[in-house]
């Protein structure tokens, strides 16, 4: 026979089972190890099944949130280890970044057209361009693998810090937007920080090889106006600008017709020269705004002496004011004018391009 003591005690038990169901340790084995997924749809799945648990399961869910933050930061170490493609790319791209600066004051440097000099910064393009292409090769390699492991490590490392400020809502990291979480936990963690800085110097080798594309394909989209030779003349002188780190130029057709308007007057009147005898075209700014060009005109070249575009380009980087010209940091377009064996070449900025 059950004394009172001894079934109040029996009535107490019994309420607080109701009240504190009890911890399903198997629940929280399983759930435990996919917080450590690199795929989102485990670690959601997991974060569901301990947000059903009952309060007394939390310790468990906090442990297993810092094992699990652990685990992606050993996660980000293996990647920065094994990472061999994505260090080849940015060793060759900061050569490369180097390599521009000490190259570009050369390019800009006047050596009164000595033929030496001229073969001599010749060779300086040429060794740049085989560092950008090697750059550009490797940039190309099978590096995504590595690229979206970085990046599926530091969002895990992102969504467990919310799951602890939950927990803990005094952590430091609870007032930080989601951009700002992201760089605070690449900042906390020197390899996530380093493999960043490769992986968006694989991003910028990338997006300037985009651009290129891109302004080759509109150049090449520009109807009849546009002849081949004028389509030829720029995609030499863009690469080579984007070699040495500026932007590749789009063939515009208004300041294209006031160079070939130029072109057909020194053909056709005789004459080779910047300034016009042509009533209203004396000055290429003269030109541009009866040409309607809706920029800034900023420069212009003229070569006699062949039809081709290499040769004109040749002609241009060997004379240091016109190089000067082709590679200036301001325009984002130019105009190009070939008739027979004359050429004029202008540069110029537009709103929008």
């Amino acid at each position: 026979m059950k004394t009172p003591l001894i079934a109040a005690m029996l009535c107490v038990s019994s309420l607080i089972a109701q009240e504190a169901p009890a911890v399903n340790m198997q629940h929280v084995r399983t759930a435990a190890p996919w917080l450590s997924s690199a795929e989102p749809k485990k670690r959601k799945a997991a974060i569901s099944t301990f947000r059903t648990m009952p309060a007394e399961a939390m310790p468990h869910y906090k442990t297993a949130l810092e094992a699990a933050r652990k685990a992606n930061a050993e996660r980000l170490k293996t990647l920065q280890k094994n990472a061999i493609s994505l260090t080849a790319h940015d060793d060759v791209a900061r050569q490369l970044a180097d390599e521009r600066k000490r190259v570009i004051e050369l390019i800009r440097t006047d050596y009164k057209k000595e033929s030496a000099k001229i073969r001599m910064l010749r060779e300086e393009m040429q060794g740049l361009i085989d560092l950008y292409n090697k750059r550009q090769k490797l940039a190309k390699g099978d590096l995504q693998p590595t690229v979206d492991g970085v990046n599926q490590a530091i969002d895990a490392l992102c969504e467990l810090t919310r799951e602890l400020e939950k927990l803990d809502p005094q952590q430091d990291t609870s007032e930080l937007d989601a951009e700002e979480l992201r760089e605070r936990v690449v900042k906390d963690s020197l390899e996530a920080e380093h493999l960043m800085q490769m992986v968006g110097s694989v991003e910028k080798s990338n997006k300037e090889a985009a651009q290129l594309a891109e302004v080759e394909k509109l150049n090449a989209e520009n109807g009849r106006w546009c002849l081949p030779s004028m389509k030829s003349f720029a995609t030499i002188l863009n690469f080579e600008r984007v070699v040495i780190g500026l932007r590749p130029l789009r063939i515009e057709e208004k300041l294209s017709d006031a160079a070939s308007g130029h072109s057909g007057d020194m053909a056709s009147r005789g004459f080779f020269a910047h300034e016009s005898p042509v009533p209203d075209k004396k000055t290429p700014w003269d030109r541009a705004r009866l040409a309607k060009f809706d920029g800034n005109a900023s420069g212009e070249n003229i070569f006699m002496g062949s039809p081709d575009a290499q040769s004109a380009y040749n002609g241009w980087f060997g004379s240091d004011g016109h190089r000067f010209i082709m590679f200036a940091d301001g325009p984002n377009c130019c105009g190009i004018g070939v008739v027979g064996i004359h050429w004029t070449y202008m540069t110029g900025s537009k709103n929008g391009w």
